[in-house]
């Protein structure tokens, strides 16, 4: 289990092929099993690289609230040696302009109904299913380089935007700290997908034990 929680991709492969019809993520609108997630995964990353021209070190931007699809976006973002940005706090979301400047995006990839302001330019701005639009023309080219960083954590304290980021190597290692062996559960997520400790002690130990993690 420990070889699995230190490489996340290869993780969710081997649940792909161990636990095909086992539910991944469940929500309001769709349970998706770990087959579908890791197939949505590849064709993500195709998108991302075919069409929207995503490469290494680029920056995403994830603009919306703890939607499923958004950690297929994740994955596939870290997949293509890009960043993921979410802008999931309305307190970072008021100082986008700032955010724009530090990290002017590839793409902006947003959940239906929560469009960023049009005066925030991006090479691409397009919806979560649009991004997991079936008919996907292009081969992904993966890196998965889980050294590489993989997501900008931005919080605001005393009125400054204060910057972190982690790669996914840097994750998997507190994942594989936390306890995977734990009974099954399901991992329930709310308001914020994006939370470093909930990702590293939460979400990515249940994908390791082919748990559920479920949005509210």
């Amino acid at each position: 289990m420990d070889t699995l929680a230190s490489n996340l991709f290869f993780l969710l492969r081997c649940q792909a092929a161990r636990h095909t019809h086992d539910i991944a993520t469940r929500s309001s609108r769709r349970a998706i099993s770990y087959r579908r997630i890791w197939s949505r995964i590849e064709r993500a990353t195709a998108r991302l690289q075919g069409e929207w021209q995503v490469m290494p070190g680029d920056t995403v931007i994830y603009w919306g609230n703890a939607h499923a699809d958004a950690l297929i976006l994740y994955f596939a973002v870290a997949r293509c040696g890009a960043q993921l940005l979410p802008l999931e706090r309305a307190e970072v979301r008021a100082l986008a302009d700032r955010v724009w400047r530090m990290h002017p995006p590839r793409a902006v990839i947003h959940d239906e109904g929560l469009q960023p302001a049009p005066d925030l330019p991006a090479g691409v701005v397009a919806t979560l299913p649009e991004l997991l639009a079936v008919r996907c023309p292009h081969q992904e080219r993966a890196i998965e380089d889980a050294s590489l960083t993989s997501l900008i954590d931005l919080q605001v304290e005393d009125g400054k935007l204060v910057e972190r980021c982690y790669s996914l190597a840097a994750l998997s290692t507190q994942t594989a700290q936390a306890d995977v062996a734990a009974a099954h559960e399901t991992v329930e997520v709310r308001d914020v997908l994006f939370d470093v400790p909930l990702l590293a002690a939460r979400i990515f130990p249940a994908l390791a034990r082919a748990d559920t993690v479920s949005f509210s």
